[in-house]
C-alpha cells in the first residue's frame, strides 16, 4: 500500500517532518502544504527525502512569496494535481 504523506506545520516542527520522512516507504509520496512548503526551499530538507517523490502546493508556495526559491527534487503541483494524487496513492496520512 502506498502513502501520500501531507506535512502542513512550518519546519520549525523539524521533528514532524523528519518522523513524516523516517516513515515513508519506497512507493510513498510527501507533500508540503499551508506552512511546511517553506521545508521546499531548505537544503536540509530536500536532501533528506532519498529519491522519495516530494510535491509542493503552488497557492500555499505563492502567498508565502517562495514559488521561485523551490528546490530540487520537489515538484510545484495545484490543487487539481492535488486531487489526482490523492487518488493515486491508496491512502493518505497527515502529518
Amino acid at each position: 500500500m502506498n502513502v501520500l504523506h501531507t506535512l502542513s506545520q512550518s519546519p520549525n516542527d523539524s521533528h514532524r517532518h523528519q518522523l513524516a520522512i523516517d516513515y515513508a516507504s519506497a512507493g510513498d509520496g510527501l507533500l508540503l502544504m499551508q506552512d511546511a512548503v517553506v521545508a521546499a526551499t531548505l537544503s536540509d530538507f530536500a536532501n533528506l527525502l532519498h529519491d522519495r517523490p516530494c510535491y509542493a502546493l503552488k497557492e500555499d508556495l505563492q502567498a508565502r512569496g517562495l514559488l521561485k526559491r523551490v528546490l530540487t527534487p520537489i515538484t510545484v503541483i495545484d490543487y487539481p494535481q492535488f486531487v489526482d494524487l490523492t487518488l493515486h496513492y491508496d491512502k493518505v496520512q497527515a502529518w
